[in-house]
């Protein structure tokens, strides 16, 4: 009896599902559901933590798993039953964050719900406004304290280093890499580094997905931009990069596809379907 073969689309999401104005396409959206028809899903492997990604859960009508910060965790949108988490640990956290703080950049940490930073800026700020717009369940927790080096909560899942003085934030991360035994640095935009346990990426986390929940690796597609996307495109089995992503994340793709802005997402997904 002919089987047909479970394929699924993994998505990453700042430059890649959301575009610009952080907003979704129609297309993508139709384009997504019609596909489910002929046995393509979609979920996504994104930096964030499960409360922020539950807009994007609701409109995707995302039913599979999630991979979220950066890996760290695998968790189901529907149950919340987490299926892997890795922490980094907590006196490496305490020596990480030590740095930053000293470093005199911003930085914030996620916990498995939380954000914690010592003001509201960049993320931390873009979450606060949210919070204003979205119903009380679905509201964003966020933790600001001036010392948060000392007053850190425990669980800390992934650490963000912001800094627009491009020598600085590599001087930052030169001096992260004296952990480079218990952690994993990369970047999600070229203002910051994220910081999580040693071995944890999108790319760890779309095999553990696929070897969990069944699929074959030659039929999952990985889309990104940036550099934490690179991992997952490396292991996929047909890589796609953004129209917008970095020349290093073009030449990992088999198909570089439109713009997040010009209809990209909904471009190499067709491209999936024909194979």
């Amino acid at each position: 009896m002919f089987e047909i073969k479970k394929k699924i689309v993994i998505s990453d999401m700042d430059g890649t599902l959301l575009r610009s104005d952080k907003t979704i396409s129609q297309k993508t959206i139709e384009t997504v559901n019609e596909l489910r028809k002929k046995n393509i899903d979609f979920t996504i492997a994104t930096g964030r933590i499960y409360p922020v990604v539950l807009e994007t859960v609701k409109i995707m009508n995302i039913k599979k798993p999630l991979i979220l910060c950066n890996g760290a965790l695998l968790q189901d949108p529907i149950t919340e039953e987490v299926y892997f988490s890795k922490l980094l640990e907590d006196d490496i956290v305490h020596k990480i964050l030590k740095t930053a703080d000293e470093s005199g950049c911003y930085f914030y940490y996620y916990t498995k719900d939380s954000i914690c930073a010592k003001e509201l800026k960049y993320t931390a700020k873009y979450y606060y406004e949210m919070n204003k717009t979205i119903k009380q369940e679905k509201k964003i927790n966020i933790y600001l304290s001036s010392n948060l080096v000392n007053e850190r909560k425990s669980n800390i899942y992934k650490v963000v280093v912001l800094e627009e003085n491009v020598e600085k934030l590599k001087q930052v991360k030169q001096e992260m890499k004296k952990y480079d035994e218990y952690i994993d640095i990369v970047s999600s935009y070229w203002n910051n580094i994220e910081i999580v346990a040693k071995d944890v990426s999108k790319g760890a986390g779309v095999k553990f997905f696929a070897e969990k929940f069944d699929y074959e690796i030659e039929n999952i597609m990985c889309i990104g931009d940036e550099e934490n996307d690179e991992s997952m495109l490396k292991v996929a089995g047909f890589p796609v990069a953004m129209g917008n992503a970095s020349e290093n994340m073009k030449k990992i793709a088999k198909y570089v596809t439109s713009s997040n802005d010009n209809e990209g997402m909904s471009e190499a997904i067709l491209k999936f379907a024909e194979l």
